[in-house]
């Protein structure tokens, strides 16, 4: 009698293709996948973190003040005013009930703010005459 020939458990080759790709996705080595994370990937925490340092400073750097010799661009008042116009168009205002509501609930938490630090300066105060 014959032996049966040995058959391989994933003899699917999907599937061995999935496996290759989460074992080479844990080794970081993944061929088909994004630009940024093969970067990611390849370089390692070290140099990703340099790679953010670089881009951090260079964002300050355009922050930063304009050299001495550098001219500022002037803006006449009427393009700033328009400018501004355009800036409060964009806020979202609250109606008059919010506004109330608002000033209430800030009205109430200086209210017991006080009241707490009242209690307390007396505390305090009726401690240091005895002692003294």
């Amino acid at each position: 009698m014959a032996k049966p020939a040995k058959v391989k458990k994933n003899s699917d080759p999907a599937m061995s293709a999935k496996k290759g790709e989460k074992k080479a996705a844990a080794e970081g080595t993944v061929k088909d996948a994004p630009a940024k994370d093969k970067a990611v990937a390849s370089k390692g925490k070290k140099e990703a973190a340099k790679g953010f340092k670089g881009r951090l400073a260079k964002a300050q750097a355009a922050k930063a003040k304009p050299a001495k010799g550098a001219k500022k661009e002037r803006k006449s008042a009427g393009k700033f005013i328009r400018e501004v116009r355009v800036e409060l168009s964009k806020v979202t205002w609250p109606t008059r009930q919010e506004l109330f509501q608002s000033t209430m609930v800030v009205l109430i938490a200086v209210t017991i703010a006080g009241t707490f630090i009242a209690i307390l300066d007396a505390f305090f105060s009726r401690l240091i005459t005895l002692i003294s």
